[in-house]
């Protein structure tokens, strides 16, 4: 089986792609950032998008509140405030994408 027959057959979703949240960052301080992330819905998806803030260079910790979609971040040393914001699409994009594609290279052997 090809690599593009094993997408074909292990398909990526778009409706997930649709429901990419949107983060706003709401306060950023010295030690700590709070954002906004519209969409966030889960708890899957609230550890992603943690493990995607955490991964940032000069962050401690990210902390996802669902029933307020508010995401508190800890910081070591300044982020940028984008940076911050492409964690939250990285987390809800670029993570099932990997993942797809892991999918479709496992079932042709790769």
């Amino acid at each position: 089986m090809s690599l593009l027959n094993a997408l074909l057959t292990n398909p990526i979703r778009p409706k997930r792609l649709l429901r990419a949240p949107h983060s706003t960052v709401v306060s950023h301080a010295e030690a700590a950032a709070t954002l906004q992330v519209d969409g966030l819905f889960c708890g899957v998806c609230a550890t992603r998008v943690e493990d995607s803030l955490s991964r940032l260079d000069g962050v401690e910790t990210a902390a996802c509140d669902l029933d307020s979609a508010i995401v508190s971040v800890t910081l070591s040393q300044p982020v940028a405030d984008a940076d911050l914001q492409r964690a939250v699409i990285d987390a809800a994009v670029a993570m099932p994408l990997r993942r797809a594609a892991e999918r479709a290279a496992r079932a042709v052997g790769l």
